[in-house]
């Protein structure tokens, strides 16, 4: 029997947030595994982990002068006796606890590893540029893991929704609604979805599922192309099914990705996606087979192949199933948690290499 401990010190809700709720309730359902989630106080980790059951410990995760959270964080790892302590992000890192565990820092981004050096014995990547770029820092190699994400399926019968949740969002039957799931944020691309949108017939609306902090100077910038009455603002949803419902295309045009999440997001939910070619939406998105491919800020493209994926009913069936069979094949919660898995008895089987 495995024992587990992670440590998530952020406040709010985001990608690599959702991704640890995803993959720690997983775990917590395996019976060869015993895992303890430390979290920020207050933080929407803490609500959604407690409502799903898995163990839980808080601590304050604060800045420079937290002098609580690294005894607290000590005591709690003596307490529960782990064989892998691993941190998500640069945050928790710093409170890593030194002892015979193994030592893990989980990194979706590019980060500076200096944050990583001296607090962690190896790192997992949820892609392999990720992994390149740590060894290319001087990370040993071997003490490198790409593991990528998952994306569970959505529950059973999700897509009934469709007509009465296009109805609520104030969409009408011959809209064609793109979708975007993200921070509003500038490195999302949400301001060129918004251009494009503009340069489209009236019928396209655009769905934002997500906050951040460029939400007001986004709305500005909708209502100053012309486009506001056609963007819907939904805000941060733990769910996404029924929003996804009621999409006819998902767009991704960030400036910068990592992974890109929203795209397995995209393939889980069969809905046709068009993302940027950069990073990993570059590396997931094989053109025409799994989705559509639009270079980054061009507004002019996005529209255009908006209007192309519209208009094309075997093109949007051909990307759904190719998204599909491919999230099935390599993305799927069972291949994930299996290879996290092996990850981790590796490491508690030579804790003192």
């Amino acid at each position: 029997m495995l024992r587990v401990m992670h440590l998530v010190g952020a406040a709010k809700p985001g990608g690599a947030e959702m991704f640890a709720f995803r993959l720690l309730v997983a775990l917590h359902k395996r019976r060869d595994v015993n895992v303890l989630a430390v979290v920020r106080q207050g933080s929407w980790l803490e609500g959604v982990l407690r409502g799903a059951g898995v163990p839980v410990e808080v601590a304050a995760f604060g800045g420079l002068f937290d002098w609580t959270t690294p005894g607290r964080v000590r005591k709690l790892a003596r307490g529960f006796r782990p064989d892998v302590v691993q941190s998500w992000m640069n945050r928790a890192t710093r409170f890593m606890p030194q002892g015979p565990w193994a030592k893990v820092g989980r990194l979706g981004g590019f980060y500076d590893l200096k944050y990583y050096r001296g607090r962690v014995e190896h790192l997992v990547c949820n892609t392999e540029d990720l992994r390149v770029y740590c060894v290319g820092e001087g990370w040993n190699a071997a003490r490198v893991r790409m593991i990528s994400n998952f994306i569970p399926l959505p529950p059973q019968g999700w897509s009934r929704v469709r007509k009465g949740r296009r109805t609520e969002l104030g969409f009408s039957e011959g809209d064609c609604v793109a979708m975007m799931a993200g921070r509003l944020h500038s490195v999302k691309g949400v301001d060129v979805a918004l251009q494009a949108l503009a340069k489209l017939p009236e019928t396209f609306k655009l769905l934002l599922v997500g906050e951040g902090p460029m939400r007001d100077e986004l709305m500005g910038l909708a209502r100053h192309l012309g486009v506001a009455p056609r963007v819907v603002w939904a805000g941060w949803q733990d769910e996404l099914a029924p929003y996804a419902a009621a999409a006819d295309m998902w767009l991704a045009p960030s400036r910068h990705e990592p992974l890109g999440n929203t795209v397995l997001d995209a393939w889980v939910h069969e809905v046709p996606v068009i993302a940027t070619c950069t990073g990993g939406l570059d590396m997931l998105v094989e053109e025409g087979v799994t989705g559509l491919k639009v270079p980054v800020d061009d507004p002019d493209e996005l529209a255009k192949t908006m209007l192309r994926l519209a208009e094309s009913d075997q093109l949007q069936k051909q990307v759904k199933q190719g998204g599909l069979a491919r999230f099935k094949r390599d993305y799927s919660e069972e291949s994930i948690v299996e290879s996290y898995m092996k990850f981790y008895s590796e490491l508690s089987k030579g804790r003192t290499a």
